[in-house]
């Protein structure tokens, strides 16, 4: 019985772990809420499946931008994150969404980006974030 127990104790660990931290870009998608906001933002470009999908990914992170705060999350092209990743901005407070995709045109060797749902009146501040994120930085 004991033994039965501890095995079931340590097969529901890793749910217990993810549960109180930061949810990855494939969790954010799967969640009603938030996968809506995060597929209709995607839904006018034309992008990879993976993208749908969340790729590979963080742990989001919280940052604060105005006073107002943000997830902040990344996923990236499965077995090629330099070719190809997103990065996006969740609005904590009002269910807002921001993102850029990148893909690496190794033809030309340069970065294309996508911004999505950002006019030009859009903070640098949440641009730099977001290019940052695509980049690696996870540090809000």
């Amino acid at each position: 019985m004991k033994k039965t127990l501890l095995i079931a104790a340590l097969t529901g660990l890793p749910l217990i772990a993810n549960a109180v931290g930061q949810p990855y870009l494939f969790d954010f998608i799967q969640n009603k809420e938030t996968g809506k906001a995060y597929n209709s933002l995607i839904a006018k470009q034309k992008l990879p499946s993976w993208v749908k999908i969340g790729g590979t990914s963080f742990p989001a992170n919280e940052i604060t931008i105005k006073g107002k705060r943000y997830l902040a999350l990344s996923g990236c092209k499965p077995h090629d994150c330099p070719a190809q990743s997103i990065a996006v901005l969740y609005s904590l407070d009002e269910g807002d969404i921001h993102g850029v995709y990148s893909e690496h045109d190794i033809k030309n060797d340069r970065q294309i980006l996508t911004w999505m749902n950002l006019g030009p009146m859009d903070s640098d501040a949440m641009r730099n974030i977001l290019f940052n994120r695509l980049n690696g930085d996870v540090s809000g």
